[in-house]
């Protein structure tokens, strides 16, 4: 296959869904800077805010069935989610007649910019597709239905999805207000590319520490004849302040008190923590900053080995971008007290809290949001997406074999959920903290510097959640 750069316009049209799920503006840290109504871009990994692209245009309504029963459904319109309820919803309104379903795609940023103001007007849709960042910062009791005993409990539901995920956002013990879908997980996923690993015969399908993936970064490195690198053999640019938390909590510390709503990565496990990564750069030398400046570009341009944006990128990478890949956990330390990973946020479905008082409605609503959640509905979804869902029925399933990334998908998902971690924390934007964080990668601050800057702003940040929500 000739080789085929990745552009920002092609990568936003093959790649929309790993946009949202992974570099949400509202919430996502990453490595720089993001306003809480930006639309879905790629983070560059400088400090500089990314280009807002082009709006996707939201597409007309399309109406299935001719039942009594309307129910509407808000989705991101992206191509992925497209196929996916073209698929199903024929099939769910032929087995329920009295139902009809109002699909109403929309673009991701009006669907970021009009959810709550329209779930605080009671005009938003009965079946609502979100991202567990939007709604952080917020009282989810007063967001979305609490639907744990429609779905048979919240031990039955967490019987058929890992339990994890429900664990995105802060919510009353033992309730569900969402139903996972679909998550890239940035920071908990490594993503390599299969030819510069067999030019070492590097077997990274077997790194047992994460100290093994820097050994073959700097195996994988390339200089020029004056030292500078002309290929990163392993960058964390792009996942650095998601693995930071990460390798906090290996160590065994912490970084927030759910309970008193504190941050603090002033800790000997933070610096240690912040050490590691620093050292990728500084010492073991496998990245900088000066060969790229968007890293999902620099991989397809093949002048990174292996990188962490997240599994979702695998997909796009190969099919757009002629970049053989595959998916890995992020391996843990080899002095790991524990093994655990922050996969960041993810897409999921919820109720119209308007659906409390229409019982007939509510359960068609429910019965199709739980389709969407299915294995008839997403095993498809890992013939052209390479990031995980939370379904393990999906997995159990002998289809996932016959869809292009459904063992890739299978292995990263079975192998990251049982240990990922969320810190259920109520800050909608850590843009500027990552920033700082980079900062001191980049030695333009201490790792000290950072810490202070990151915690002042996320304690203001937590105060102003916490005093909106009333904790």
């Amino acid at each position: 296959m000739a080789e085929h750069r990745l552009t920002r316009r092609e990568f936003v049209r093959s790649a929309a869904f790993g946009f949202a799920a992974l570099a949400l503006a509202a919430c996502a840290p990453a490595p720089s800077p993001t306003a809480p109504a930006a639309p879905a871009e790629e983070k560059p990994a400088t400090a500089t805010p990314a280009p807002t692209p082009t709006p996707v245009p939201t597409a007309p309504p399309r109406i299935y069935g001719t039942g009594k029963l309307e129910v509407v459904v808000w989705y991101q319109d992206w191509d992925g989610a497209n196929r996916i309820m073209n698929s199903i919803t024929p099939q769910f309104v032929e087995k329920n007649p009295d139902v009809t379903v109002n699909l109403q795609a929309i673009a991701y940023g009006d669907l970021f910019s009009k959810l709550l103001p329209s779930i605080a007007a009671g005009t938003e849709g009965d079946v609502l597709m979100a991202y567990t960042d939007w709604v952080v910062g917020t009282d989810v009791k007063q967001v979305f239905l609490d639907i744990t005993e429609p779905v048979g409990g919240a031990a039955a539901i967490k019987e058929k999805m890992w339990e994890a995920a429900f664990t995105g956002v802060d919510v009353p013990e033992g309730k569900i207000f969402y139903l996972p879908w679909l998550a890239g997980i940035r920071g908990a996923a490594m993503t390599v590319n299969k030819d510069h690993l067999a030019e070492k015969n590097i077997d990274y399908l077997n790194f047992k520490t994460f100290e093994e993936v820097i050994e073959a970064g700097v195996a994988l490195t390339q200089r020029d004849a004056q030292g500078k690198i002309t290929r990163s053999g392993y960058s964390p640019r792009s996942s650095q302040y998601q693995l930071l938390w990460s390798l906090i909590w290996q160590l065994g510390g912490k970084f927030y008190d759910k309970e008193t709503g504190k941050w603090n990565h002033d800790t000997p496990e933070g610096e240690e923590a912040a050490q590691i990564i620093y050292d990728v750069y500084w010492k073991h030398k496998t990245c900088d900053f000066d060969l790229f400046q968007s890293e999902f570009e620099a991989v397809s341009q093949k002048l990174v080995s292996i990188w962490g944006d997240g599994a979702w990128t695998a997909s796009v990478q190969t099919d757009v971008a002629g970049i053989p890949c595959d998916n890995i956990v992020t391996p843990k330390l080899a002095n790991a007290k524990e093994y655990v990973l922050y996969p960041q946020h993810m897409a999921v479905w919820a109720l119209s809290r308007r659906l409390a008082n229409a019982k007939d409605k509510l359960k068609a609503a429910l019965d199709f949001a739980l389709l969407l959640v299915s294995p008839d509905a997403l095993i498809q979804a890992f013939d052209f997406y390479s990031g995980v869902c939370m379904t393990k029925a999906v997995y159990e399933d002998p289809r996932i074999e016959k869809v292009k990334y459904g063992l890739m998908s299978k292995r990263v998902a079975t192998g990251m959920w049982p240990v990922a971690r969320y810190p259920q924390d109520h800050v909608a934007n850590h843009g500027p903290a990552a920033t700082e964080f980079e900062r001191a990668m980049r030695q333009e601050i201490t790792i000290k510097e950072a810490f202070a800057n990151m915690d002042a702003y996320l304690n203001e940040q937590e105060a102003q959640a916490r005093e909106r929500i009333g904790l």
